[in-house]
């Protein structure tokens, strides 16, 4: 099972408002089982946000991704998968989450992925964008980070 979305491409009015926007709106996905925080000053069109689609402003592009492992180990998984195209050059994993990000041509990616239902699904995000907005956008990816979770609605069903 994968589902998988793309953000579509804004440019960006404000930068430092983008990564300094104070309370978030937590965007809930039964289809992706994920619950994430997005700054909604700088989304542009929600139409498709069921679908996991933000446009992001700066150039930037938001993945959001549900995957069965079908027994797979995360980072091989990972690396055939979302990571296919991109030289990574950080990894940090615990029990039941992994965070990466490196490079995929003159952009910066991060990504975050935590596990559910005994390891047997992967909630996924992805965020890519231009190396010279890393200034706004590290500070967006710590929030979007530390937000991920796995939707409560999705662990009943294990």
């Amino acid at each position: 099972m994968r589902a998988t979305c793309l953000a579509a491409v804004l440019v960006l009015a404000s930068g430092a408002a983008f990564a300094q926007q104070g309370d978030w709106p937590t965007f809930t996905s039964k289809q992706f089982g994920l619950q994430i925080a997005y700054p909604d000053a700088y989304v542009g069109d929600m139409s498709r946000a069921a679908e996991g689609h933000f446009a992001l402003k700066n150039d930037g592009v938001l993945l959001l991704s549900l995957d069965e492992l079908d027994g797979a180990d995360l980072k091989s998984f990972l690396r055939r998968s979302l990571l296919k195209d991109i030289d990574v050059t950080y990894e940090r994993r615990k029990k039941n989450w992994m965070a990466y990000s490196g490079y995929a041509g003159d952009y910066i990616v991060y990504g975050r992925t935590h596990l559910s239902c005994g390891r047997r699904y992967a909630h996924s995000f992805l965020i890519r964008y231009p190396r010279g907005e890393r200034a706004i956008y590290d500070r967006v990816v710590e929030k979007l980070s530390h937000s991920l979770r796995v939707a409560p609605e999705f662990r009943r069903r294990c």
